[in-house]
C-alpha cells in the first residue's frame, strides 16, 4: 500500500476556519461515518474547526522518510479525530512527532523550508486528475473505493477483480505493506 496525500479543502486557510455547519448539522451528516468508526474501536470527536492539513501532509512525508510513517500517521490521526487537537500547528506536529521517536529538529526545518510542499502538491494535483473527491480512497486493480466504507465492499471490489480472500498479519509496527 502507498500512501499519498490528499487536501479534503485545499482552500482552507494556513490557520485553520471555523467549521461552516452548526452541531446539529455536522452531527446529522457525520452520524453514519461515526458510528461505523463507533463499531470499529475509533472514537471521533465534534470540533467547531477545521485544520489546514497541509503541515501535516508535509510532517507525514517525513516521517515516511525517516522510517516511521506508521506510527506517526497513527498518532496524528488519533490527535485530530480522537483528541480534537489542530494538526496544522506545527508544535503539534513536533510533539507527536518527537513521541515518535522523529527528529524535532529536522522535521521542524523541513517544514520550514517548505522541504516537501511540492511532494503534497503533486499528490493532491495527481488525486484530482483521477477524480478522487474524498478520503479515504483506495485504488484495487481498475476499480476506485472513495470514502469510509464497510469491509464488506472491499471483498465485493476483491471478488470482481477475481482476487481470494486472504488472511494478512500486521507486523509488529502496524504497517501495512
Amino acid at each position: 500500500m502507498e500512501w499519498r496525500a490528499y487536501l479534503l479543502d485545499p482552500s482552507t486557510p494556513e490557520g485553520g476556519r471555523s467549521h461552516p455547519y452548526p452541531p446539529e448539522i455536522r452531527a446529522q451528516r457525520s452520524g453514519p461515518l461515526r458510528q461505523m468508526a463507533a463499531d470499529a474501536g475509533v472514537t471521533i470527536v465534534d470540533r467547531d474547526w477545521i485544520s489546514n492539513s497541509r503541515k501535516a501532509h508535509e510532517a507525514a512525508m517525513f516521517a515516511r522518510d525517516a522510517g516511521s510513517f506508521a506510527p506517526f500517521h497513527r498518532a496524528m490521526l488519533d490527535a485530530y479525530f480522537a483528541h480534537g487537537r489542530d494538526i496544522g500547528d506545527i508544535n503539534v506536529l513536533l510533539e507527536l512527532a518527537g513521541e515518535c521517536g522523529l527528529d524535532t529538529v529536522e522535521l521542524r526545518a523541513a517544514l520550514e523550508d517548505g522541504r516537501y510542499a511540492r511532494h503534497v502538491d503533486q499528490d493532491a494535483a495527481l488525486a484530482w486528475r483521477i477524480g478522487f473527491t474524498g478520503v479515504p480512497a483506495f485504488i484495487l486493480g481498475n476499480r476506485a473505493i472513495i470514502g469510509a466504507q464497510p469491509y464488506q465492499v472491499f471483498e465485493e471490489v476483491m471478488a470482481l477483480l477475481g482476487r481470494e480472500k486472504r488472511s494478512v498479519v500486521a507486523p509488529p509496527d502496524g504497517s501495512v505493506e
